[in-house]
């Protein structure tokens, strides 16, 4: 993994010496500052603040345009995002239910079907798309989302994800990783996996194809022109209503390569609309981005020592980097699982390593951005990923936007408040046990307490405008 600080340091470098703010480079002597401008004198650099911590700053706002994904040609489709909006609130996806109780937030009784809809765990109240049902910390401290079944991770919100791509974001090599430990490699990859995940909504691809050839026909194929639903989808002796490489296997594997070929399509091609969907899910315009583009006002004092410690001492940008503040990347931040804090949590999980073989061999990797169902098959995006030796217990870097409002925290949801995060990275991380092991890249880090509410008081500036109220309508058709 390349050396953090480095990393950092090269983006600050691309940086114009006068950023946006206007905050010129400070001089080296009384005679180098005669060669700044009259102008740039004048604005300098907000209190507190040196040219070089600003330049650094400068890399973490604004949010850019929307990135760059080849691999699905649709990502910017109105028609796309349309169908992904209306299946978002569709609950005819999910299968039977598995678990829990009414009592813990489940919705329905145990072998109810047609219960989850995705908006059920990234729930639209929650005005941020994340879990107010279940991951709420009590009174059953459970942490966790709960679909069909218990998972054992913390439901994150979905607005601005479409920002996590790693590396140059206007670069069609630059790997999209998907969800905290890197499960699949696009966006769309991603999507299509939720409505045949065991613990998620249980249902299948063959259940999902008769929902969209029945209720969304036209949508559809105005969406998807070059690949219109094929008529035989009706015929249930030749597609079978449920069945999928992993659910119902006989009625999959009963049916012809061709005939799995076209579901495959489908349950592509819905991922492809929902991506599209999760991209028109953008907040910008917080605080602190009014703050870099020049309102000294648009933060508090203590908001701006925070952001001093976030980019110093605190090393929080260290990971925490770039306009969503994530590298996108994966690190060992010695989290010891407490199943008395978020008792579905699995502590066994090993991150990223994790979901390699299912990117790269698993029946479904065909969906990965090398197989046919990529737009651009030729990306690089893998290159050297299926092969690479990856070691336990990395988790990507969790992006910090409108991160006040989506507690609680960590994967397993198992930190309550922004406090307690702050707490557990002062302190660097939790002791080591079977299951939390290997090099850690934080430290203790001896903060005080007011040190501590100034960082608090710096990532309440990150929460932007609401995302666009069109959005949250459930638009499924009955």
């Amino acid at each position: 993994m390349a050396n953090l600080s480095m990393r950092l340091g090269a983006v600050a470098l691309g940086v114009l010496m006068v950023s946006v703010y206007g905050c010129a480079s400070e001089p080296e002597s009384s005679e180098s500052s005669e060669n700044v401008s009259e102008s740039q004198q004048e604005l300098g650099c907000p209190d507190g603040f040196t040219s070089a911590e600003w330049r650094i700053i400068n890399t973490m706002s604004p949010i850019p345009d929307l990135p760059v994904d080849t691999t699905n040609k649709y990502a910017d489709s109105a028609a796309a995002a349309a169908l992904g909006q209306a299946l978002f609130f569709d609950k005819r996806i999910s299968g039977p239910i598995e678990e829990g109780t009414q009592a813990e937030g489940q919705l329905g009784n145990i072998g109810d079907k047609y219960k989850i809809a995705c908006q059920d765990c990234h729930n639209v109240a929650s005005g941020w798309l994340f879990d107010i049902r279940s991951n709420n910390g009590g009174p059953i401290p459970n942490a966790t989302a709960l679909g069909s079944a218990w998972m054992s991770r913390n439901v994150s919100s979905l607005v601005n994800t479409a920002f996590y791509v790693q590396g140059n974001p206007q670069s069609r090599r630059s790997p999209h990783w998907r969800e905290n430990d890197g499960f699949s490699d696009s966006e769309w990859f991603d999507a299509q996996s939720e409505p045949e995940g065991a613990p998620v909504q249980n249902g299948s691809r063959l259940q999902l194809a008769h929902l969209i050839f029945d209720h969304y026909h036209d949508i559809y194929n105005h969406a998807f022109p070059e690949w219109p639903l094929d008529p035989a989808i009706a015929n249930l002796a030749r597609f079978p209503a449920t069945g999928s490489p992993f659910t119902d296997v006989d009625n999959w594997n009963g049916m012809t390569e061709h005939d799995r070929g076209i579901i495959n399509r489908v349950l592509a091609n819905y991922g492809k609309g929902m991506e599209a969907f999760l991209r028109t899910l953008v907040s910008r315009d917080a605080p602190f981005d009014r703050f870099v583009a020049g309102d000294r006002h648009a933060i508090s004092q203590s908001a701006q020592n925070g952001l001093k410690l976030f980019i110093g001492k605190a090393k929080c940008a260290g990971c925490h980097s770039g306009p969503i503040m994530s590298d996108d990347d994966f690190h060992n931040t010695g989290l010891q699982i407490n199943l008395a804090l978020s008792p579905h949590a699995g502590p066994g999980e090993t991150g990223r390593s994790g979901n390699q073989a299912f990117i790269c061999n698993s029946p479904d990797s065909e969906f990965n951005v090398n197989g046919p169902y990529s737009d651009d098959r030729h990306t690089g995006r893998l290159n050297g990923f299926c092969d690479a030796s990856i070691p336990n217990n990395l988790w990507r870097t969790k992006e910090l936007r409108h991160v006040a409002e989506t507690a609680p925290y960590m994967r397993d949801g198992q930190l309550a408040t922004l406090e307690d995060v702050i707490d557990f990275y002062d302190r660097g991380g939790d002791p080591a046990d079977a299951n939390n092991v290997g090099p850690r890249e934080i430290h203790p880090l001896h903060l005080s307490h007011q040190e501590k509410r100034d960082l608090v008081a710096f990532l309440k500036t990150l929460t932007g405008k609401p995302v666009p109220a069109s959005r949250l309508v459930d638009t499924h058709r009955p």
